[in-house]
């Protein structure tokens, strides 16, 4: 019975893993637009599941600020006003300025030149594709991200790129070139090992982040 028992809850943590993947894709790809209602079951006939998986992937979103559940009982995805937006651009640039630093001297060599030659490509030819261009970006910061070998802190900064790339991603700037230059200055930085200039070069990256932002957000 103990086995039985215990593959069910691994079969059921499986599934709940893929509805919260999957409920998550539609959040960050704008499927699912900020402000719009959605239900469990609608969401559940759509990867034939039970509802179940849902309700533990749903809390987990909630948890996560990319979803809300309104006092009677509707799901909606959240949006996320500009004060707080504002707020996580500060903290992700404290948290992926250390996380930088600390990538410095702890990176692997072979990756990090892997993505320095990934990042060149996009200065000497960007393409101008917004998702190839978001899954290059999301190579880096996740790299930047894991490469300080703090996971609690590369969690975090994955959360908060998400709370921000759900509101703004699909009509953010086409300046490619600039951007890469700004992950380029990062990634030298912590090949030669400077946690200094690793610290600052990604503070200026999040500063520059935050100011495209705004002139996004205020249409300039």
């Amino acid at each position: 019975m103990g086995e039985i028992e215990d593959d069910r809850i691994e079969k059921t943590g499986s599934l709940s893993e893929q509805a919260y993947q999957y409920v998550r894709s539609l959040i960050l790809t704008g499927e699912l637009k900020p402000g719009s209602v959605f239900t469990e079951r609608k969401l559940a006939a759509q990867l034939d599941f039970s509802r179940t998986p849902f309700r533990t992937a749903i809390t987990r979103l909630i948890g996560e600020g990319l979803a809300e559940r309104l006092s009677n009982g509707t799901l909606v995805i959240r949006e996320v006003p500009l004060d707080e937006l504002l707020q996580i651009m500060v903290i992700r640039r404290q948290l992926e300025s250390e996380a930088a630093a600390q990538a410095a001297v702890r990176a692997t060599p072979d990756e990090l030149e892997e993505l320095i030659r990934a990042t060149q490509a996009i200065i000497d030819a960007p393409s101008g594709d917004l998702e190839a261009f978001w899954r290059y970006d999301d190579h880096f910061h996740s790299f930047v991200a894991d490469a300080s070998g703090m996971p609690l802190l590369a969690k975090m900064i994955r959360e908060n790129r998400d709370r921000v790339r759900m509101c703004h991603v699909a009509r953010m700037e086409r300046n490619f070139s600039e951007q890469a230059r700004e992950h380029l200055r990062v990634l030298e930085a912590i090949k030669i090992r400077d946690q200094n200039k690793a610290r600052e070069a990604m503070a200026e990256h999040a500063h520059h982040v935050r100011e495209r932002f705004l002139r996004w957000y205020t249409g300039q």
